[in-house]
């Protein structure tokens, strides 16, 4: 017998915080993207979005217009942004963690249901949907939801924000948009990820190493860190 190597990328649950004086534009397309790509099927998919109270509500107002645009639909049409979720199971733990967080306080701002019409009978089809109001009481700021929603909370300060975001077992990655690169590297520094994106996001690149933090798994993937994963050191010490 012999013991192997390995590596485990596991669950997540990644925040998302916007600055006051970052670029609403930039990271309103930025969070739709990343909340909503593949139906939120992703492990780096977006799951809480943490926004400066001064800026919250341009930024939810920009959110929900752009996610209302969205066409859900069969993928092979043209046109078509988002198609079905990929099991009925999924979908249904979706839509518990959106009526918990209902039942709890939060207000639907758009989405929350599966659409109508006769092309969506075959298929586990969910309209993209934004929340606001959600906090940390509610599942689906507490576990991964792996479903097209976009969960907001107000912040007022970083230091808040980024305790929020680390207030989780999870830690594979996590994004802040902001112009002031003391902000950005102090909120990098601070963010219990395997990987921070700062103005992008997407934290997977080729040569860097990809991987979690706590119960998102250990090892890394990707870059000269995921060879070495598999790789055995060895000590050789002479005596002259």
């Amino acid at each position: 017998m012999h013991i192997k190597r390995v590596s485990l990328e596991l669950g997540g649950q990644s925040p998302f915080i916007v600055c006051k004086d970052a670029s609403i534009e930039k990271a309103v397309a930025a969070c739709t993207t990343r909340a909503f790509s593949n139906m939120g099927q992703i492990c780096i998919s977006i799951n809480r979005i943490y926004v400066a109270k001064e800026i919250a509500d341009e930024f939810i107002s920009k959110l929900v217009d752009r996610t209302t645009r969205l066409k859900v639909g069969n993928g092979m049409n043209p046109g078509v942004d988002l198609g079905p979720m990929f099991s009925h199971a999924q979908r249904q733990k979706t839509k518990e963690h959106v009526a918990d967080a209902v039942q709890k306080g939060a207000k639907i701002l758009c989405g929350g249901n599966e659409p109508e019409g006769k092309e969506f009978e075959r298929g586990f089809f969910f309209l993209p949907t934004v929340l606001a109001n959600a906090d940390h009481g509610m599942k689906i700021m507490r576990e991964e939801t792996f479903g097209p929603v976009a969960p907001i909370m107000k912040f007022e300060t970083l230091d808040q924000a980024i305790r929020l975001a680390n207030d989780t077992e999870y830690g594979l990655a996590a994004y802040i948009f902001t112009n002031d690169l003391s902000t950005a590297i102090h909120a990098a520094e601070k963010l219990e990820a395997g990987g921070v994106g700062v103005n992008v996001n997407n934290v997977a690149e080729l040569q860097a190493p990809f991987g979690g933090w706590k119960q998102s798994g250990f090892g890394r993937e990707l870059g000269h860190f995921g060879l070495e994963e598999y790789l055995e050191i060895k000590h050789i010490r002479f005596g002259l």
